[in-house]
């Protein structure tokens, strides 16, 4: 997994396995055998990026999500995921972080989530 990361954004390539894919279909008790990743399991991949390892050992809540899915993503299949912090705000004793991540390939974007954390 290679890393870049340039003022606030950083990309890493990805490939979701077919062995990883059916054990998180398994768990969620999910029958479908195509050979596409879920939406959800997305999740999974924000501990991944350097730019969201602080969030590791800190106390945050997720606030907003919204997904936009334009294709399906095919497992063994490399993508680039480009995670980009959009927003830093304080309000009172809290910090807001409003993030977004894609995942592309060729340059064509086939999902897009957008998420709010808030820290306290």
């Amino acid at each position: 997994m290679q890393h870049y990361s340039k003022d606030g954004t950083e990309i890493i390539d990805i490939v979701f396995s077919t062995e990883d894919i059916n054990a998180y279909k398994l768990l969620i008790q999910n029958n479908d055998r195509k050979e596409t990743v879920p939406v959800l399991y997305l999740a999974s991949i924000w501990p991944k990026f350097q730019m969201f390892e602080q969030f590791l050992e800190t106390e945050i809540y997720l606030r907003e999500t919204s997904i936009n899915k334009y294709k399906d993503l095919i497992v063994d299949t490399w993508y680039e995921a480009v995670l980009t912090k959009e927003k830093r705000t304080h309000v009172k004793s809290y910090t807001i972080y409003q993030f977004s991540l894609k995942i592309k390939k060729e340059e064509e974007t086939y999902v897009t989530i957008n998420q709010t954390f808030i820290e306290k």
